[in-house]
């Protein structure tokens, strides 16, 4: 809470800085003619983009601006023809612009930085508490965090116990797709349909995790492989077809891998749930 009154604080100071500093360049373009005007319009466009792109951006694209009016101010002044700045324009003034168009565009890049590093810094704190909230919101499921914690101590008590389970992932394909077709409340009501249909499918017993947004564990306890073919075809009928809001249905697909596990096996779990997304890219509900 403290780093991000700083950095709103900061955010104000140099947007403060960069309101007082656009009065020097409007008190004096704005009393030119045509080309004043242009000429903060296209002060007003660089710091646009700097705020957008950031320092770097903006500080080349000002560089560029300057070289070319002010080479053309140059033969202006040296021929005496009639181009894009008239003879009441000096030197003088566009070297004054220059240096202030470079201070505008350094402190919104610093504004450009901080909003960055603002919104990073949000993003993390909504990580972190995606990550150490236990429960996942939609499905009701245990989180990633959780999920770790479970499936490593099942197998310490595997290995105390001498039994097996098996650790099952389903991934939902085009799952991105299906969030930008049907938007927030379908996707909502479609993870809600899938926990409801999990939990009819497995036991009570089994534990469930949705993790990495689009990812759903199935902690199967005293499981082993003969009984993986069931499991599949429960779970295809149970979620294959998934009905909208609307009344529609619509046609789910997944990618899946599992992994059994026995007494005393020397993989951890990190080691085993890399093996099943690698698995995952051939496997199919």
């Amino acid at each position: 809470m403290r780093t991000t009154m700083t950095k709103n604080r900061a955010i104000l100071v140099y947007g403060t800085i960069l309101i007082l500093l656009l009065q020097i360049p409007a008190y004096f373009l704005l009393r030119q003619d045509v080309e004043g005007l242009l000429l903060y319009m296209f002060l007003m466009l660089l710091l646009v983009l700097t705020l957008w792109r950031g320092t770097v951006f903006g500080l080349i694209s000002s560089l560029v601006f300057i070289f070319i009016t002010g080479s053309t101010l140059l033969y202006t002044g040296i021929s005496g023809s009639m181009t894009f700045l008239n003879s009441t324009f000096s030197m003088q003034i566009f070297f004054i612009y220059g240096i202030i168009l470079l201070l505008l565009i350094l402190c919104a890049g610093k504004m450009h930085e901080l909003m960055k590093e603002q919104e990073n810094y949000l993003k993390k704190l909504q990580e972190d508490v995606r990550k150490y909230v236990a429960i996942d919101v939609e499905t009701g499921f245990d989180n990633e965090t959780r999920m770790y914690i479970s499936v490593n101590e099942e197998m310490r008590r595997a290995d105390r116990h001498k039994h097996t389970f098996v650790f099952m992932v389903l991934k939902i394909e085009n799952y991105r797709k299906f969030q930008q077709l049907y938007g927030a409340k379908e996707v909502q009501h479609l993870w809600q349909q899938l926990s409801q249909r999990i939990q009819q499918t497995v036991r009570q017993t089994d534990k469930k995790f949705r993790f990495r947004e689009d990812h759903i564990g199935l902690l199967l306890i005293d499981t082993t492989d003969e009984h993986m073919e069931v499991i599949y075809d429960k779970l295809d009928q149970a979620l294959k077809n998934h009905q909208l809001l609307n009344e529609k249905w619509v046609t789910l697909r997944y990618k899946t891998s599992f992994f059994t596990y026995h007494p005393l096996k020397e993989s951890t779990f990190d080691e085993l749930l890399e093996e099943l997304e690698r698995e995952m890219k051939t496997s199919a509900l």
